[in-house]
């Protein structure tokens, strides 16, 4: 497929076919290629059902689990050196060209990854904020991108009709204009077997331009692999302005499991079969209202979100977010209809305010509205420690740990200081996890929270907790190998229990 790969998740062997992604975390936009065939002789209603429905079930192979291993293990070093001003969030731009120079428009550039410039983070590379944030080139091939981290060195990909996608790696914004080369699409690609085709529509029957057709498995047989599929299968696709879109896969792959989105209708889970051309229908969805206040006082900016309840790969639908106006209404729109949410605040966005504890909301009909009223803030709690290890070493500069909330799609991260501390604000009474990305080492098992399936800390806030102690000892987690070791009466994972540090 003449494309590379990149840090994505991968399959492990484990025990369930769940997919704990990162709380808060984004999906980016994976490698696609944008075609438009012009031969539709049968279109094939993509299975998973309509709009609405749930998608298909997650298929496994014996005893395997899907699990994102770069929110466990953490990102590569990226180290470089920042022109921007600090606090600035400087714009992307850049051209797209074809082989000879001549300006490619209509092609789509999206932010896939990012990673900080230095030290290292245990964040998942597809889930900081500015990752999915795209924009589509000019008649001159031109493009920007607004307001992204500073702090962050990015992967963008680029695709364009009847072009190979292109990967452009280590990108600082702040360092100037982006110039990027597309080659050509191999016609034959067209015409292959193991092509997918299809037509986005509308509700109205009306093609849907800019569509993402985002891949999240394949099948093999009777197995399907969750994650990990660059290798496999073009990652993403995009509509063009007729509704067309291609993906390309191996011999061996007899199905794609990906989510489709697009601005103002519903997103939904599509399978896809090699060889055949499909209709993916989307719905308009439903709309969720309320509004956030504080001892009665409305609340502007507050930033919500929505998660669905079931984490089970091939059902798992996630960054539904809007924002508070000044009279503290929110509207959350196109939310796929019947289906079971968490609704939640971002940490972020409120801070030592307080925060809105996760509910469960369940969707109706394509088409209705769901308000919720007031919902009123609770007080949050203050998360503080510091991380330390056995060795007595000290903790490498610009170290990060990451704190995510178990229900809710949503997390924050935090620079330990040159003697290992940490502090949180904002963090709701609920199970979190913690994890810690130091080369060379892994959480101790003298941590009285620790989560022996993933190798993370993981336990209930109950109130504040000023004084939290991790502990890092050298070696390198043995993922579904490690709990072998688990003593008597001691839980797998431990997110029911109050979270508790280690004694040193």
């Amino acid at each position: 497929m003449n494309v590379n790969t990149g840090v994505g998740r991968t399959r492990i062997q484990g025990r369930a076919g769940v997919s704990p992604a990162p709380a808060g975390g984004r999906t980016a936009p994976r490698r696609a290629n944008l075609t438009g065939p012009e031969d539709q002789p049968s279109l094939a209603t993509a299975e998973g059902g309509p709009a609405h429905s749930k998608g298909p079930a997650c298929r496994l192979s014996p005893g395997l689990i899907c699990i994102d291993v770069s929110l466990l293990v953490g990102l590569v070093l990226f180290a470089c050196t920042t022109f921007a001003a600090p606090g600035a969030r400087p714009d992307l731009t850049g051209r797209v060209v074809g082989e000879d120079g001549s300006p490619v428009s209509k092609a789509t550039v999206f932010i896939y990854t990012a990673g900080p410039k230095l030290g290292t983070s245990s964040l998942c590379p597809s889930c900081y904020v500015d990752c999915g944030k795209r924009a589509r080139t000019d008649a001159e091939g031109r493009f920007k991108i607004e307001s992204l981290d500073p702090k962050l060195l990015f992967r963008l990909l680029v695709v364009a009709g009847g072009r190979e996608a292109n990967f452009v790696s280590k990108v600082d914004p702040a360092a100037g204009s982006v110039d990027i080369t597309m080659t050509p699409l191999d016609p034959q690609a067209l015409n292959s077997k193991t092509r997918i085709a299809g037509i986005v529509m509308g509700p109205e029957g009306q093609p849907v331009l800019g569509a993402t057709i985002g891949v999240e498995g394949v099948g093999r047989g009777d197995s399907t692999q969750w994650g990990g599929t660059d290798a496999d299968v073009d990652p993403i696709a995009v509509s063009d302005d007729q509704g067309r879109f291609l993906l390309r896969c191996k011999e061996e792959i007899t199905a794609v499991h990906a989510i489709a989105e697009a601005r103002g209708v519903a997103k939904r889970w599509v399978k896809l079969t090699p060889g055949r051309d499909h209709l993916v229908r989307m719905e308009e969805g439903v709309t969720i209202t309320g509004r956030i206040v504080r001892d009665g006082q409305a609340l502007k900016d507050v930033v919500l979100g929505l998660t669905t309840t079931e984490r089970a790969c091939g059902i798992c639908l996630h960054d539904f977010e809007t924002a508070t106006d000044a009279r503290g209404r929110f509207v959350l729109s196109n939310v796929t209809p019947d289906n079971r949410y968490f609704l939640f605040s971002k940490m972020e966005s409120l801070r030592e305010q307080g925060t809105l504890p996760v509910m469960t909301v369940k969707t109706g009909a394509t088409g209705t509205t769901l308000d919720l009223g007031d919902l009123e803030l609770r007080p949050a709690h203050r998360v503080a420690g510091r991380v330390v290890l056995a060795d007595g070493k000290p903790v490498p500069a610009d170290t990060r740990i990451f704190l995510g909330r178990e229900q809710a799609w949503d997390h924050t991260e935090s620079v330990l200081g040159p003697d290992g501390r940490f502090e949180f604000e904002g963090v709701p009474a609920e199970s979190v996890s913690l994890s810690v990305r130091v080369r060379g080492y892994k959480f101790s098992k003298r941590n009285p929270s620790l989560d022996w399936l993933n190798g993370s800390i993981l336990g209930r806030v109950e109130a504040d907790i000023p004084d939290l102690t991790l502990v890092l000892e050298p070696g390198q987690w043995q993922f579904n190998r490690q709990d072998e070791d688990l003593p008597p009466g001691t839980e797998r994972q431990p997110s029911g229990k109050p979270l508790r540090g280690a004694k040193f």
